[in-house]
């Protein structure tokens, strides 16, 4: 294994158990974060601070909304400290109470000078709906947060209400139909360690305390990705309240454009995502890991074998290429196969032939193997969630921007040695900044653009331009110069606020349907942000 490898180094990144887990045997009933102990929760040890998380969480609400933008607009009506707030049961959080910045703020630090009126946080989806009810009444703005990791700060408004879902977080597996019905407020570590408990899965990120709804909701890629699909393609049902306070069941059979919408539809645009219901895969007593390093020289080089071998890899193997903003071995590939390692070497065979100075390979137990991605080994499993957000969480907030794209053809050598260059550009900027290349095909591309509202099932790859504490011209410029390389999507979970054409860039050819279901369930737009559907 790797000597401690640093988070930030693996993704820069992006993204006793704090809340009690109900687990119920053959059971669909969702039970509510804290009301039940948890289970099987003791295997909490294993790699290094490490990596990676491929679509690790940008919009992490269950249903993010508002009316008014996250850079600064004010709510408009009778949202402000005159109001007492919703009647909910659950704690509501005035601006100027004691702890309110700490539960206005979210993970982004960027957006600090964010502050809504009030903080809500429902206890159940009586509560939401309620919530709901009395914002649409006042015409107060609200936006509802999972687990705070959008990238551009859609979680939280200037003025009127957050809706923060962390008392959502019940889990309950139900082992006859294959299912587990997970509250939105979870965060992923939870979800994991819940379901490993039992030997079971869904596919998801790897930041371990991004929010599950707004990962679903906007797609959700992981080092599962490729072998299971995105966490939005395992979606069986959701639960949703509409801005006219009606639970709505989304599936297959009920409401079905909206479960079509609600699959790669981004978080915000049609209610409050409550539950969802996932459809669970068995996976090995271990799964293998793998990090492999190049020197700058070799960087290029690398990146072509990469590109030439990870989307058409074996299904069980995922990867992420990384080109890092300085360091002797800026260039890097990590990733998970759901098989053993004694395996890996001809897997690699067309990697290791480019000459890494260092290749690392290991068997861990699938919890182990998200912490090891988490960079959460070396701690205690409570402390593996944002300091704030879970009693006992030390991860620190992030100050970070991106921008997107997708690949459908392989990036020629000019392209490649462009963005080997932009990487070490960045190196010599204040903050620190890295280019992340997830691979796509397996199980993601075998879904049609139509099925599910994520339309980008026909690429290579996607690329994200991830640039902390700074570093905002080098994001544009490094965006910039690929446009005659890339196919001009975007993935939403890496929200871009400053992205043109955004409608086309994050849903293609899916935009006009997702609008239609948008005016059919929310034909006021009260759920409001930015970059929601119909703006």
């Amino acid at each position: 294994m790797p000597d401690s490898i640093d988070r930030r180094d693996f993704l820069l990144r992006a993204a006793g158990i704090g809340s009690a887990l109900g687990l119920v045997a053959g059971g669909v009933a969702l039970v509510r974060g804290g009301d039940a102990a948890h289970a099987g929760m003791a295997a909490h040890g294993a790699a290094a601070r490490g990596a990676s998380a491929a679509g690790g969480d940008a919009l992490a609400s269950g249903a993010s909304a508002t009316g008014a933008s996250a850079t600064g607009a004010t709510a408009t009506g009778a949202a402000g400290s005159a109001l007492a707030g919703p009647p909910i049961r659950g704690q509501v959080i005035k601006r100027g109470a004691s702890g309110f910045a700490q539960a206005a703020h979210v993970y982004n630090e960027r957006f600090d000078s964010v502050l809504p009126s009030l903080v809500a946080r429902p206890l159940d989806t009586a509560d939401v709906r309620t919530a709901v009810n009395w914002g649409v009444a006042h015409n107060v703005p609200l936006r509802a947060r999972s687990g705070g990791h959008s990238y551009a700060g859609y979680s939280t408004l200037s003025g009127g209400m957050v809706l923060d879902l962390r008392h959502l977080r019940g889990i309950a597996i139900n082992t006859h139909a294959g299912t587990a019905t997970i509250g939105a407020g979870s965060q992923l570590i939870d979800v994991y360690a819940a379901l490993a408990a039992r030997g079971l899965t869904i596919p998801a990120g790897s930041c371990p305390s991004v929010g599950i709804a707004g990962h679903a909701l906007g797609g959700g890629m992981g080092l599962a990705g490729r072998k299971f699909g995105l966490t939005a393609d395992n979606i069986v049902s959701a639960k949703i309240v509409t801005a006219d306070g009606r639970l709505l069941t989304a599936s297959a059979h009920q409401n079905p454009d909206l479960y079509w919408a609600l699959r790669g539809g981004g978080g915000g645009n049609f209610g409050v995502v409550t539950s969802f219901t996932f459809r669970t895969h068995r996976v090995p007593s271990t799964v293998a890991w793998f990090v492999l390093r190049w020197p700058a020289s070799r960087a290029a080089d690398a990146l072509a074998a990469w590109q030439a071998w990870a989307p058409h890899a074996r299904p069980a193997l995922t990867s992420i290429f990384h080109l890092n903003g300085g360091g002797s071995e800026p260039a890097q590939v990590t990733g998970q196969y759901f098989g053993p390692s004694r395996d890996l070497p001809g897997l690699l065979a067309s990697l290791t032939a480019t000459g890494p100075t260092t290749v690392h390979t290991g068997d861990l137990g699938y919890l182990a193997a998200q912490l090891f991605w988490a960079g959460c080994s070396s701690i205690p499993f409570a402390a593996c969630h944002t300091t704030g957000t879970r009693p006992g969480g030390t991860l620190p907030r992030e100050s970070f921007q991106a921008k997107s794209d997708y690949v459908a053809k392989p990036l020629p050598a000019a392209a490649r040695n462009a963005l080997v260059q932009a990487a070490q550009t960045r190196a010599h900027i204040p903050g620190s900044g890295a280019i992340l290349f997830d691979s796509y095909g397996g199980a993601i591309n075998q879904v049609a653009p139509a099925a599910t509202a994520f339309v980008h099932r026909k690429v290579l790859f996607c690329i994200q331009y991830l640039s902390y504490n700074g570093g905002a011209n080098w994001l544009g410029s490094t965006h910039a110069a690929m446009r005659p390389y890339v196919t001009g999507g975007a993935y939403f979970n890496y929200t871009d606020p400053g992205l043109q054409n955004w409608q086309s860039a994050y849903y293609g050819s899916n935009y006009q349907r997702l609008l239609r279901v948008r005016r059919a369930v929310d034909p006021h737009h009260y759920f409001n942000f930015p970059q929601a559907i119909g703006r």
